[in-house]
């Protein structure tokens, strides 16, 4: 029987030689073990991770805030970048912050877009980003993604564990591994003008946060090779 090439093959037809799909053993799929439920005597071995199959949307997220507490914060920018695609943005703006509306709005667009996305990828984002998402969406009594809904990748732990930097935070991880500038940088006065809503203030954090995916992305293609990539909640 011939052999269907690789265009042909939908994730939704997909086995692992136990029988099993990709959400129950994606260890199969990362090492190739993989048949087609149609053709069941054909065994595709490709050894393609898991994630990479179709179906799998990667987008890459950060957001900006104007303090670490959030219950005392406000989240300001947020964005979120597709793999090698399109870059997607919030900001809040000043009547927002002065009409007791906060940051209700790009919570609730941030929140929704995620929910797009079978995979999200962020750089310290198991410590700060999503447990301040989450935070921000309670308080609002807005609707977070439930458990698996999507899966999260931390770069931050692949970094810290399989390599020796001085300094794990993203900036010289990009400068080491992928060696060019990390980010553009904010000095303190932008923080303090964009924290009561001023628009140029807001504007420069909103391009820091865009290189911020930017270079996660680049970060993250360097990196692939070295970790499993395990199937972790937000």
């Amino acid at each position: 029987m011939p052999q269907p090439n690789n265009s042909e093959i939908l994730l939704e037809k997909l086995l692992c030689v136990h029988r099993h799909d990709i959400d129950s053993h994606p260890s199969c799929f990362m090492n190739g073990l993989v048949k087609d439920k149609v053709a069941k005597q054909y065994v595709k071995y490709t050894g393609k991770p898991w994630y990479t199959y179709p179906g799998y949307r990667i987008g890459y997220f950060d957001i900006e805030v104007d303090n670490l507490r959030a219950d005392y914060g406000t989240m300001l920018t947020w964005t979120v970048k597709e793999k090698d695609g399109d870059i997607f943005t919030g900001k809040i703006t000043q009547r927002e912050l002065f009409t007791g509306e906060t940051d209700k709005r790009i919570v609730w667009e941030l929140t929704e877009k995620l929910k797009e996305f079978s995979i999200v990828v962020g750089y310290y984002s198991t410590g700060f980003d999503i447990p301040y998402l989450r935070t921000r969406a309670v308080i609002h009594g807005l609707d977070f993604p439930a458990y698996g809904q999507p899966y999260h990748f931390d770069l931050y732990y692949t970094v810290r564990n399989k390599f020796a930097l001085s300094r794990n935070g993203l900036g010289r991880a990009v400068e080491v591994l992928v060696q060019e500038d990390s980010k553009t940088h904010c000095g303190y006065e932008t923080w303090a003008r964009a924290k009561y809503g001023d628009p140029a203030a807001l504007d420069e954090i909103l391009e820091y946060n865009i290189q911020d995916v930017i270079v996660t992305e680049k970060l993250h293609n360097k990196i692939a090779p070295f970790a499993s990539w395990q199937r972790r909640s937000i």
